[in-house]
């Protein structure tokens, strides 16, 4: 089954429950320069509760636009907040942490992203910056939020309740390899979902992986890292984790 948001995602945030109900989520990644390429995800960092994207030339200079915590976890409550960008990951994860159960079911991802907008790299072609947060209900479930913002001034979301045997995902841009960013009314409407076939981590972020195997003659391979979390009641927050990277440091 290949990649659903096409042969060039960029980066795509996927929640949702397995076929045996346990509630998942993963985060894919993929580049066309050397420098979106030559990185690669971490393991859990318990001290930051967080896995890093980081440059495989640890001498590299910091870049903020590449190099970010993309997944926190609350390892008290099972919270965990993923995206491609620092600068929303951070309020979110303090928002859906503090805030009350009415609160988080408004909407305080669009109005997060809405403040913040795309990343501001490219003035003349933005990336949009994408948001996932599982965030507990009870001590079973969790309700999930996908958001999105794909320019200025602008931030949408998408709350649902997820099933089982379905995700349902975001991306940054719209699949093509000279792309645009993704049209956020797709994901407003709920009409991305992804059916997984994977019953744990290990086996999520390598189904997502070895689907996204599209080859550019100019680029070359586009996929980067991809990793998954699946609530078991083990690991950090109940997540169990698994990363899978291109290449490692």
């Amino acid at each position: 089954m290949p990649n659903p948001a096409g042969n060039y995602p960029g980066r795509q945030i996927f929640l949702g429950r397995l076929s045996n109900a346990q509630y998942a989520f993963a985060y894919f990644g993929s580049g066309r320069s050397p420098a979106s390429q030559q990185r690669y995800a971490t393991p859990f960092i318990s001290e930051e509760s967080a896995i890093r994207i980081k440059p495989l030339n640890a001498t590299e200079t910091f870049d903020p636009f590449r190099h970010y915590q993309a997944v926190r976890v609350n390892k008290e409550t099972g919270l965990v907040v993923v995206s491609n960008s620092q600068a929303p990951n951070d309020p979110l994860y303090e928002m859906y942490t503090f805030s009350s159960p009415e609160e988080k079911r408004r909407d305080l991802t669009a109005r997060v992203l809405g403040v913040i907008g795309p990343e501001y790299d490219n003035p003349s072609k933005p990336t949009s910056r994408v948001t996932g947060i599982l965030f507990p209900t009870t001590d079973q479930s969790f309700g999930a939020v996908l958001g999105i913002s794909a320019a200025r001034g602008t931030g949408h979301q998408h709350l649902f309740e997820p099933r089982a045997g379905e995700m349902k995902w975001v991306s940054t841009y719209n699949g093509n390899v000279e792309y645009e960013n993704f049209d956020p009314q797709k994901l407003v409407r709920g009409e991305t979902i992804y059916v997984p076939r994977a019953t744990n981590a290990r086996d999520l972020a390598n189904e997502i992986y070895d689907a996204s195997t599209y080859v550019h003659e100019k680029y070359g391979e586009l996929r980067v890292w991809a990793l998954a979390g699946v609530h078991t009641g083990n690991g950090p927050g109940g997540w169990d984790l698994f990363t899978r990277n291109r290449f490692n440091p």
